[in-house]
């Protein structure tokens, strides 16, 4: 399966930019005409992926710095590159040259959410600041972009620590509002600085859930992809899709180099991970990576968030549900009857769906918030799906065409596994940390297309009657993601 490596670099902003401009406007699978522009430029100030990355930062802060002191936004976690504390010689850096302020933002609850408290603690240190800096999680990252934006594009220097997320790179930030997973519009960060020797020391374990993340790429493109051709999202562009797919291949058979921390591995997952957060940007949605794979992780999360009960890395359960997302495409593929879309039933009575998100979430939350954060969603994507009953059924006509081409975007299973296996990263949810139950596992794949403002292979079944709990079940066990001997139920 090697494919020739064709990675584009990351950190030459103006070769991207040129790149995409080349490749002409956006066309999509529904009609094969030039689609409306949805490219946002990219707004990456700069990109510097090194060994010494990290010796910029100063310099850096200095050039981008408006009046006011700098900011260093901070978690608990610690960290360190090398021998010594990373936070702590990052503030004693910009003290040496700057009035710096130390921003550490706390956890309410087992641990750090972008959730209202953590927005407001950080709202507290903007005012007046000239530059903030964050040196952290995806999840801190976030929580700066937001605060910065909000305070009015205060300038944002990122320094990322592991290889574990793409938030790094990105214009998006997930909240939490109301227990419910949401990715809302943010900012760029000015300039991003990813010091290999910081990734290095980072745990393992985060650097392979990068890898979990990184599977989405094998996946999630068919949604998008889908989410086009029956008219519910029409910004699919194969273009965007190129920039992070051209030789992604050779990752896969790479994977065992990430097992044994292989620096040169290290270094493509750190590119690879910052041209999926461009190609998203680029993009104005996740969709490009997040798909099937990425609303199961964030279930998985509002249900341990839910239960009072600590979660696993975001990019670990990524990988383990690219399996199951993988699984579920090749079963469609295979068994999909298109007749199904020219039906009455296909296009269900709203107080049906809502009925079955009110039992998905109500069971986890008896206030019903969550349940009504989700409608909200649901609602508006129903609608859509009744109104575009023409472009669906003509979908229905064409399936042959578009089939072949969404098996061209979405890996076998087998190989999704062998790659995880050999990375060393979680497979099954036995072997996420901390696990998952089987029963939360099946309770996230049934809920699937209750949770989000987003068409994936999930509503796809829902709407062709081929979403209920037997054949969930099944396309569970037929994953392998439950491990052997487990019962689903």
């Amino acid at each position: 399966m090697t494919a020739p490596r064709t990675l584009p670099d990351p950190t030459d902003l103006d070769a991207l930019r040129t790149r995409l401009s080349a490749m002409g406007p956006s066309t999509g699978p529904a009609t094969g005409a030039a689609g409306l522009p949805t490219r946002h430029p990219i707004g990456l100030g700069a990109v510097h992926i090194g060994p010494t990355a990290l010796a910029r930062l100063v310099d850096t802060v200095a050039a981008i710095r408006r009046d006011g002191p700098v900011v260093l936004v901070v978690d608990e976690t610690p960290m360190r590159r090398g021998a010594a504390s990373l936070k702590a010689g990052v503030l004693a850096d910009l003290s040496a040259r700057f009035e710096t302020r130390e921003a550490i933002i706390r956890a309410t609850g087992v641990e750090l959410h972008a959730d209202a408290d953590a927005l407001a603690q950080a709202d507290a240190f903007m005012p007046g600041a000239g530059c903030v800096v964050v040196v952290g999680s995806g999840t801190i990252t976030d929580i700066a972009k937001d605060a910065t934006m909000r305070a009015g594009n205060i300038p944002l220097v990122v320094v990322q620590t592991a290889v574990s997320v793409n938030a790094f790179s990105d214009d998006m930030a997930v909240l939490l509002r109301d227990g419910v997973k949401r990715t809302v519009p943010s900012r760029w960060p000015n300039v991003l600085l990813v010091d290999l020797a910081i990734l290095a020391d980072a745990p393992v374990a985060m650097n392979r859930a990068g890898f979990g993340e990184l599977c989405s790429m094998f996946t999630a493109p068919a949604d998008w992809y889908l989410a086009n051709a029956v008219g519910m999202d029409d910004s699919y562009d194969p273009a965007v899709v190129a920039l992070f797919r051209d030789g992604a291949d050779g990752l896969l058979d790479g994977a065992a180099r990430i097992r044994a921390n292989d620096p040169a591995m290290l270094t493509e997952l750190a590119a690879r991970m910052t041209l999926t957060g461009i190609a998203m940007g680029v993009s104005g949605r996740t969709a490009p990576l997040s798909g099937t794979e990425h609303l199961l992780s964030h279930l998985l999360d509002m249900a341990a968030g839910a239960a009072g009960r600590p979660l696993a890395f975001h990019g670990a359960q990524v990988g383990v549900a690219s399996v199951l997302a993988a699984t579920i495409w090749h079963d469609t593929l295979e068994r999909l009857d298109p007749g199904t879309l020219r039906t009455d039933a296909a296009f269900p009575d709203p107080s049906v769906i809502h009925g079955r998100v009110r039992a998905a979430f109500d069971p986890i939350d008896a206030s019903g918030r969550m349940a009504d954060e989700c409608w909200t969603d649901v609602g508006q994507k129903l609608a859509r799906w009744h109104a575009g009953r023409d472009r669906i059924e003509a979908f229905a006509t064409r399936w042959d065409r578009h089939r072949a081409a969404l098996a061209g975007l979405v890996a076998a299973p087998a190989v999704l596994r062998e790659a995880l296996t050999n990375a060393g990263a979680a497979v099954t949810i036995a072997e996420l940390d901390p696990p998952t139950t089987v029963d939360t596992a099946s309770w996230a794949l049934r809920a699937l297309p209750f949770m989000r403002d987003r068409f994936t292979v999930a509503d796809l079944r829902l709407f062709c009657g081929t979403w209920d709990e037997g054949r969930v079940g099944d396309l569970l066990a037929r994953s392998g993601i439950v491990g052997s001997g487990e019962k689903v139920r």
